[in-house]
C-alpha cells in the first residue's frame, strides 16, 4: 500500500513540475480578435514595425478623463506622398477625452485639436491589462478622389496609465479599404505615426 501511495505521489508531482505556469506577460486568449475583426493583422504588423505598440489584454485601465497631449509629434508613415516630415511638433497637441457611460460599460471618445473623422463606423473599446491600454475607434471620414467617397480608418492610442497622467502615448492612424465599388483611394494601408514628445498627458 505504501508502494502504491508513493507512485501516487510521484505521479502528481510530475504533473505539477509539468504544468506550465502562466507567463503574465502574454496576451489574454482572445483579447486582440476586436481589433483584428475591424482592421488586419498585417497592417498592425506593419505599425509595430513603425514603432507603434498595441496593448492587447482583456483588463485594461480605467482611463475615463481628459488628457492634454502635448506637444504632438508626427514620429513616422509609410506613404511617401503624407504631407509633413517626421519629426514636426505641434506644440498646442490635442485633448483625448474618454467617458465612460454608467451602464453597459461603453465608452465615449472624442480628439479635440485632431482629425478625428466625420462619425463613428463602431463603438469605440479599449485593450490592455495592467496600467497598459490600447484606444481603438473605427471611424469614416471623406476622402479618395474628388472628396466624393467615405473611407474607413482605424485610430489606436496606446499608452500607460500613471495616477493621473498617461504616460508614452502613441497613435497610429490606419487607412482602410472603403467599401463602396465605385471609390477610388490610393491610400489604402497608410499609417502614420504620432506620439506625444514629452511622454506626460498635462
Amino acid at each position: 500500500m505504501k508502494t502504491i501511495n508513493f507512485l501516487f505521489g510521484l505521479s502528481m508531482l510530475s504533473m505539477v513540475a509539468c504544468k506550465k505556469e502562466k507567463d503574465p506577460t502574454e496576451d489574454e486568449p482572445g483579447s486582440n480578435k476586436k481589433l483584428t475583426e475591424i482592421v488586419a493583422q498585417a497592417y498592425l504588423d506593419e505599425a509595430k514595425k513603425m514603432g507603434f505598440t498595441v496593448h492587447t489584454g482583456n483588463n485594461p485601465p480605467d482611463i475615463g478623463g481628459e488628457y492634454l497631449l502635448a506637444p504632438w509629434r508626427f514620429d513616422a508613415h509609410n506613404d511617401p506622398s503624407t504631407y509633413g516630415e517626421p519629426g514636426s511638433v505641434h506644440q498646442g497637441g490635442f485633448r483625448l477625452q474618454v467617458l465612460y457611460e454608467q451602464s453597459g460599460g461603453e465608452i465615449w471618445v472624442n480628439f479635440n485639436g485632431y482629425f478625428q473623422g466625420d462619425s463613428d463606423l463602431s463603438k469605440p473599446f479599449i485593450i490592455g491589462s495592467g496600467n497598459n491600454f490600447t484606444i481603438c475607434r473605427h471611424r469614416y471620414g471623406t476622402g479618395g478622389t474628388g472628396a466624393n467617397f467615405g473611407f474607413p480608418f482605424v485610430f489606436l492610442v496606446s499608452g500607460t496609465k500613471d495616477g493621473n497622467e498617461l504616460k508614452n502615448v502613441k497613435m497610429a492612424t490606419i487607412r482602410l479599404k472603403s467599401e463602396s465599388p465605385y471609390a477610388v483611394d490610393e491610400k489604402v494601408g497608410q499609417i502614420t505615426i504620432y506620439s506625444d514628445a514629452d511622454g506626460v498627458s498635462q
